[in-house]
């Protein structure tokens, strides 16, 4: 199955990312599957679902935890387990009610480099940190990306 994810880069415990997690997948209406509580399903029945980590070198925790003024402790990736892009924005949705919920920073790769009016965009709704060719978005950044006309989400 294929699917994309969305990471959130937070200062929370795991136990506490997780209970953030899986109240906002409910507030976007999704319901977990009785037989795989993996699995959250949406009215239309696209397949979601989380995981918790720690934070690892793939990310540039660093320049996070500078901007952000603490430590990551946890990553929570949301998962939409489907190509269908469909799905997409309520993924981006999760991502961003997450990361305001958890003081978090959501990780966004683009699929050309942005442009500087895509950037300052962003960075007059809220605060973000570039690296290379994608950026670590907080809760009203990651807001004004999910309502711009070129969101996208990169698998």
């Amino acid at each position: 199955m294929g699917g994309t994810t969305l990471a959130v880069l937070n200062p929370f415990t795991a136990e506490r990312a997780e209970a953030v997690a899986v109240e906002e997948m409910i507030a976007e209406g999704l319901t977990r599957c009785a037989l795989d509580s993996e699995y959250w399903y949406s009215a239309d029945g696209l397949p979601y679902g989380y995981s918790l980590d720690f934070p690892d070198e793939e990310f540039d925790l660093r320049a996070v935890e500078r901007t952000a003024g603490t430590g990551m402790r946890s990553e929570i990736l949301l998962h939409i387990f489907t190509s269908d892009i469909a799905g997409r924005p309520a993924l981006g949705r999760m991502a961003q009610r997450v990361a305001e919920r958890a003081g978090g920073w959501v990780f966004v790769e683009f699929r050309t480099p942005p442009s500087a009016d895509l950037l300052h965009c962003l960075e007059t709704a809220g605060r973000l940190i570039r690296v290379d060719g994608a950026v670590y978005l907080d809760g009203p950044a990651m807001a004004a990306w999910n309502a711009h006309p070129d969101f996208h989400v990169v698998k």
